[in-house]
């Protein structure tokens, strides 16, 4: 089995939309022309071809900081990862 791709998120670094898709491209290390939007988001997280999880650190933050966007960009990584069989998404309320 290949070794899996750890890769964490920090939603109190999330608390704007270009902060959240700025810190989504650094972090996921997404390619230039990532669009920053949860379409662009989605599309990336399917082409992702190796065993990878994804870490989301303070996962309630998202919704406190964005309302329903940050619930759309929990959903959107959760799809993803039912969608693409080598991303796996773990949401942690802490550190």
């Amino acid at each position: 089995m290949k070794h899996e791709k750890r890769l964490t998120l920090n939603a109190r670094k999330m608390d704007t939309r270009e902060h959240a898709h700025a810190h989504l491209k650094q972090r996921l290390r997404l390619p230039e022309w990532y669009g920053g939007n949860l379409d662009a988001l989605n599309d990336c997280l399917g082409e992702i071809g190796e065993p990878t999880r994804i870490i989301l650190r303070f996962a309630p933050r998202l919704t406190q900081s964005l309302g329903d966007y940050g619930a759309k960009l929990i959903r959107v990584l959760e799809q993803a990862s039912q969608e693409n069989q080598n991303l796996r998404i773990s949401l942690k309320n802490g550190f």
